[in-house]
């Protein structure tokens, strides 16, 4: 019974650590049931599954309102990501048995935020309970972000969760609580100072409209004709709009209808309107959410996910459309897809289910993706822009762009901690990348972030709003924006080595 209050701890500490779920001190020992249980487990199997079900409370808890949006698809998660924590406790328990005591204590860091950094690009990626990601409500404590990045978040939880339970089991009580004050008090003050003398490095503002149309995802933002929704956009645009507006945002797939064809872009019926509203507005760049429609004239260009239908061969994409006040459209394709509602994982191994999926003419697992990011250019400033689930990953900005941009629809999940956390996460990317950041959301919450992950503007939920702001262009380019993900890759490396290590030691006692 022990055991399981001990699973049960763990689960339920780690769960309400999580923003608009609990309190974020809850993770310093959410871990600490674990190492306890880890300390005295008989074998691997033993510990891999107590971890699991730890792990499966944690996330059905805080991922709980995926359920709105598919239930196969929550289960599947909350399924794969308590899989993949339990399976780095299962490699700490054997290689901290295998090689020496301290540097396998240690090496749960190493394996943890290697786990991360694979589940951020690997085919079934889910990092919306990246450890670092607990701190999204309280930027105030981790401004250092701009040099580690979320990762760098996560490696401290687990430093202190390692340092709780050896002042609780070590000898020299005295030091190793010393040793705790320091390693937790020190990132938050050096934070304070961060954000006490933060300057930032502004070179030009800019006038910017949000909309949020408050459209219900399930049964009207696909259901009532395009053109109605077209009219109430611009309707609740020109509320706001001035003659000094530079950009005016509209969320994810703010233009429904039939996709729109790459090439005849200015022909389209909905961004010739919008190009009659910049002859009244001529300072206006607008950005908006489409699905677009990629034609391949010949078989040498096909891509793996292109679709066949009237003898044409094509692709479609999750786009964003940058209409600006001089020169040509430019696409943005979002390339960080949600598997299995659009794109299907690990495609050489489930090609049959593909294409299927794609023969019935749904869009699960059959978007086309990039593998690359290209930035908006808006009057020689380079904006980048997201589309909802990527702005969830750190390393994704251009690393020369001077604003991001984030569009979403999160009223999929209804209302739930789900799009309260999604919002928070733009404030970790703003400190991350020291750039503002303006979202806009179909049903909320539309916001703008200043470059210190301050909220200076933002929408309720289930309201149609639009809001308007000046914001600041600047020229920094952070140390996490230069080497992205560094940590990742260090803990990779080095978890690799102690795989191996205790590989050829277990080798060398038999």
């Amino acid at each position: 019974m022990r055991r399981y209050f001990l699973v049960l701890l763990s689960g339920l500490f780690m769960a309400f650590s999580w923003p608009y779920i609990g309190y974020f001190p809850f993770i310093f020992f959410a871990f600490v049931p674990l190492l306890i249980l880890e300390s005295q487990a008989k074998n691997g199997r033993e510990i891999f599954c107590l971890t699991f079900c730890s792990f499966f409370i944690f996330n059905s808890i805080t991922t709980y309102w995926v359920w709105h949006a598919s239930n196969v698809g929550a289960v599947f998660a909350f399924f794969i990501n308590s899989v993949l924590m339990s399976f780095v406790f299962y490699l700490y328990f054997y290689v901290k048995r295998k090689i020496s005591n301290k540097l396998g204590f240690f090496s749960l860091i190493f394996l943890w935020v290697s786990m991360e950094y694979i589940h951020l690009n690997w085919d079934l990626s889910w990092p919306w309970l990246t450890i670092g990601n607990v701190f999204a409500k309280y930027p105030i404590i981790v401004q250092w972000y701009e040099f580690t990045g979320f990762l760098g978040g996560s490696f401290w939880v687990l430093l202190i969760n390692l340092l709780v339970f050896n002042f609780l089991h070590g000898q020299k009580k005295k030091r190793n609580f010393l040793q705790l004050l320091v390693v937790l008090f020190l990132p938050i003050i050096f934070s304070l100072y961060i954000n006490s003398s933060y300057t930032e490095n502004k070179v030009d503002e800019m006038n910017v409209l949000v909309v949020q149309p408050n459209i219900e995802p399930y049964t009207e933002k696909f259901n009532i004709p395009a053109y109605i929704q077209l009219l109430d956009f611009i309707e609740l645009a020109e509320q706001k709009l001035v003659k000094e507006t530079d950009l005016l945002i509209g969320p994810e797939t703010a233009l429904v209808g039939p996709p729109i064809d790459e090439d005849k872009l200015e022909s389209n019926y909905q961004i010739q309107v919008f190009r009659m509203l910049q002859k009244k507005y001529p300072n206006l760049n607008i950005i908006l959410g489409a699905i677009t429609k990629k034609i391949y004239s010949t078989d040498s260009e096909i891509s793996k996910t292109a679709r066949k239908s009237n003898n044409e061969q094509y692709d479609l994409y999750n786009s964003l459309i940058l209409i600006p006040n001089q020169g040509d459209v430019q696409i943005y394709h979002k390339s960080k897809l949600v598997p299995g509602a659009e794109k299907m994982p690990f495609p050489i191994i489930l090609d049959p289910i593909a294409k299927m999926v794609i023969d019935l003419g749904g869009t699960s697992g059959s978007l086309g993706s990039p593998n690359y990011t290209e930035p908006f250019n808006i009057n020689g400033y380079l904006i980048s822009p997201l589309i909802c689930y990527e702005s969830i990953y750190g390393d994704m900005q251009s690393s020369n762009s001077s604003l991001i941009i984030v569009a979403t629809n999160d009223g999929w999940w209804k209302n739930t901690a789900g799009y309260k956390q999604h919002f928070d996460y733009s404030v970790l990317r703003a400190i991350e990348q020291r750039k503002w950041v303006v979202r806009s959301a179909n049903t909320g919450i539309s916001g703008i972030i200043n470059s210190k992950g301050e909220v200076v503007s933002k929408t309720n939920w289930d309201e149609v709003a639009s809001l308007n702001h000046k914001i600041n262009i600047n020229d920094s380019i952070t140390f996490y924006k230069r080497f992205g993900d560094f940590i990742g890759r260090i803990f990779m490396f080095l978890s690799f080595i102690l795989i191996i290590a205790t590989f050829v030691k277990a080798k060398v006692k038999n």
